[in-house]
């Protein structure tokens, strides 16, 4: 009975694709989301082995399928990482890329010492690759290259197969190996305290130790509005209030009597007036020896405040200190304008008097209305409440990145073309446009989550299921070399750039942990980095290090793919 409900099973998957693109993903999310300490596989790498043991029974998947949810992956990750790349190309952040070139050039280096040791086919140097760079992407775009290099069909079904195999096996270990080495190993290989790093750091920059989760937030807010009467400052100017509050808060509304009166600078206090206060929570606490006691109910000086995320597009702002951007708002008439929070690459920054905001970063202002949107034309564009994806800027950058990708040039006998990863550098043009100018093009960042997930996930399952049934030869043949190159791989390129950047560029350890983490591409790395630190220190390195080696690291794969092939022709 239960060989014939097996054998019923098999038929159903092997006659139903999309039944078991969507089985490989809810097994793969399932054993990704499993946690072993700091480890977490990924819902990407769980699919791959779920499409692998799933595709035993025989599954066909249509290429053109997964070049479809592959373009669509690689185009939203261009995309959503445009703003910060182009912001980290200037004179003042060589350094980050520097560190990713280092990463670049030394992994390829052992990739290739590993292939000559082993002798390795191009379809496992490309996943070995791909695994111990922890780029997924990759795997797409060096099996559309092995595609171009002329091989008879059944040659290039294996090499594809062998990408995804040795992808998988590489991955893994190569995930343990950066996870341990960002937030353990290279705090120890510079002889510091990762959390003792982070604290120095952070109180450098003027702010306070802590380390969020998303959904978590104080319980006292930074910012807010008081109400008080006036009493010890009545006779004073409002100026003369507010830089008693250290310039933290601002006079917002002033009642006298039955009337409302005008806020400004050299105007003066009465006693008994009631004034409203905004500001940092800080000032206010210490607002009432300044005014007079504090109203329970601010009865005709509430007003309506608001929180605005806007992109900075300011090209003067480029590289500013946080408190240099506050006194900019100050200085041009935008009194009782906060900046509450700094986003970058979807991911919050402390603002901190020291840190430094980029173009393309999205800062969150806290004030009145009208006041936020006079500093909002000020500083950049704000985004608009909408989740609508305008369809017609998506299906141009997608049209013109795969015409792109239909380029071909000779190199050395070998023809080069970038596939679906001219998608990737499509992606990046409309979404640099995009962030310089938000009142077009609106591609939420929801909905680039979604496609990002969804088209990389579908494209990892449909590669495991077409290459399942040649998993085995290439393990029992390359067991043990794979997780050994792997780890070789990831840590020669990672040690290096610890003693650069520490001893060459002088980075700050906390960051430097970050930056490793963030040329790996690897987000689980990061979030152990930060559990490590204790705060967000490490997220300033890792998020222009991340940025640069999404870009770079995907188009690795049709370069591999083109040199190996120069060099072993017959392979």
């Amino acid at each position: 009975m239960l060989h014939e409900v097996l054998i019923t099973l098999k038929e159903i998957i092997a006659g139903k694709p999309e039944l078991a693109i969507f089985a490989a993903l809810i097994l793969g999310y399932s054993i990704g989301s499993v946690k072993v300490g700091p480890f977490q596989l990924g819902g990407v790498a769980g699919t791959l082995i779920a499409a692998l043991i799933i595709g035993q029974v025989g599954v066909f998947i249509d290429p053109s399928l997964q070049r479809f949810m592959f373009t669509l992956f690689i185009y939203a990750l261009g995309f959503s990482v445009a703003p910060q790349f182009f912001a980290s190309v200037d004179r003042t952040t060589w350094t980050w890329g520097l560190l990713v070139g280092v990463e670049v050039v030394l992994i390829i280096v052992v990739v290739f010492v590993a292939t000559w040791l082993f002798k390795l086919d191009v379809g496992t140097a490309s996943g070995l690759l791909a695994g111990s760079a922890t780029e997924s992407a990759m795997v797409g775009t060096a099996s559309e290259a092995i595609g171009r290099l002329g091989l008879a069909a059944d040659a290039v079904k294996i090499q594809q197969a062998n990408v995804a195999t040795a992808y998988a096996l590489s991955y893994i270990f190569s995930l343990i190996t950066i996870v341990l080495f960002a937030s353990q190993g290279a705090p120890r290989l510079l002889g510091v305290n990762l959390r003792d790093e982070a604290r120095r750091v952070m109180a450098k920059l003027g702010g306070a130790d802590e380390n969020l989760d998303p959904d978590q937030g104080h319980s006292f807010p930074a910012f807010g509005s008081r109400a008080f009467r006036v009493v010890a400052g009545a006779g004073k100017s409002v100026a003369a209030v507010e830089a008693a509050l250290g310039g933290n808060a601002t006079v917002e509304g002033i009642r006298r009597g039955n009337a409302s009166v005008a806020v400004k600078g050299d105007g003066l206090l009465a006693s008994g007036d009631e004034v409203a206060v905004l500001g940092a929570r800080l000032a206010l606490t210490d607002a009432a020896r300044v005014f007079g006691p504090e109203l329970g109910t601010p009865g005709d000086v509430d007003f309506i405040v608001e929180t605005r995320d806007v992109v900075l597009t300011r090209g003067a702002m480029h590289h500013t200190d946080v408190g240099k951007i506050e006194e900019f708002l100050r200085a041009s008439d935008c009194r009782g304008v906060f900046l509450a929070g700094v986003k970058r690459l979807d991911r919050s920054l402390p603002p901190l008097p020291g840190s430094k905001v980029r173009t393309g970063d999205v800062l969150r202002l806290f004030g009145k209305p009208e006041d936020v949107a006079r500093a909002a034309r000020l500083l950049g564009e704000a985004e608009a409440p909408s989740d609508v994806t305008d369809f017609v800027y998506l299906g141009g950058g997608l049209v013109l990145g795969i015409l792109i990708g239909m380029i071909t040039v000779p190199v050395a006998g070998v023809p080069l073309s970038l596939g679906s990863a001219g998608a990737l550098l499509s992606g990046l043009g409309f979404g640099w446009l995009r962030s310089r100018r938000p009142t077009f093009g609106r591609f939420p960042p929801a909905a680039s989550q979604v496609l990002k997930d969804l088209g990389l996930s579908v494209y990892i399952a449909a590669i495991g299921l077409t290459s399942a049934t040649s998993v085995l030869t290439l393990l029992k043949s390359r067991g043990w070399e794979l997780p050994v190159s792997a780890v070789l791989v990831s840590l020669v390129p990672t040690i290096a750039s610890v003693y650069i950047g520490r001893y060459l560029l002088h980075i700050e350890p906390a960051i430097l942990c970050g930056a490793i983490a963030g040329q790996q591409a690897s987000t689980p790395a990061i979030k152990a980095t930060e559990a490590a630190a204790g705060n967000s220190v490490p997220v300033v390195g890792y998020t222009v290090t991340y940025a640069i080696a999404n870009v770079v690291l995907p188009l690795l794969g049709p370069l591999f793919v083109a040199a190996f092939a120069a060099i072993s022709p017959h392979a």
